[in-house]
């Protein structure tokens, strides 16, 4: 690990690491001497993790992450990786994240049965076939003559209408 010790002391106490072991430590109401013996070094050097002056090497940061069950990801940035916006990993728009947000706070109807639904949806790999096959004729669409283009329209929403069609009756018998 790098010499932390060229650092001021405030920026010591304050580094990730540090914190975010406090923390831990903290709202576990763990004490230095119990996580010391789990982790079997000295409280002393657990105190020095405590205040920035050291921190562990690798093995000894796999055992405070299976002591509070997370990531070593997360004891060293203090961040939780489901933390990471949905919309930044997947690329989605924030208007789609709003929209599943409303869904899951009950904003309509019938919101108990659509995100199940959607999971599903998303889930099911020939609903991916479905919207590559309605792709190719909305691309065709846009490369051929003005007057084909309600054609290629029409074959595209006819995919994702078989589709939908045949994922509701496959998974909504009654």
């Amino acid at each position: 690990m790098s010499d932390s010790s060229k650092q001021p002391p405030v920026n010591r106490y304050n580094s990730h690491f540090a914190e975010t072991l406090r923390s831990l430590m903290e709202s576990h109401g763990t004490t230095q001497k119990e996580l010391a013996a789990f982790m079997n070094i000295r409280p002393q050097s657990l105190s020095l993790y405590c205040t920035g002056e050291t921190q562990p090497n690798g093995d000894k940061l796999l055992k405070i992450a299976e002591f509070y069950g997370v990531t070593v990801d997360y004891l060293l940035t203090g961040t939780i990786i489901e933390d990471i916006p949905v919309r930044e990993t997947l690329g989605l728009s924030q208007r789609t994240v709003e929209n599943m947000r409303l869904i899951k706070d009950g904003y309509f109807e019938d919101s108990p049965y659509m995100l199940p639904m959607l999971d599903m949806m998303l889930g099911d790999k020939d609903f991916y076939s479905a919207l590559e096959r309605a792709a190719y004729w909305l691309q065709n669409g846009n490369e051929d003559m003005e007057e084909k283009r309600d054609y290629y329209e029409f074959k595209a929403e006819k995919v994702l209408e078989d589709y939908l069609f045949d994922f509701v009756g496959r998974n909504f018998q009654r």
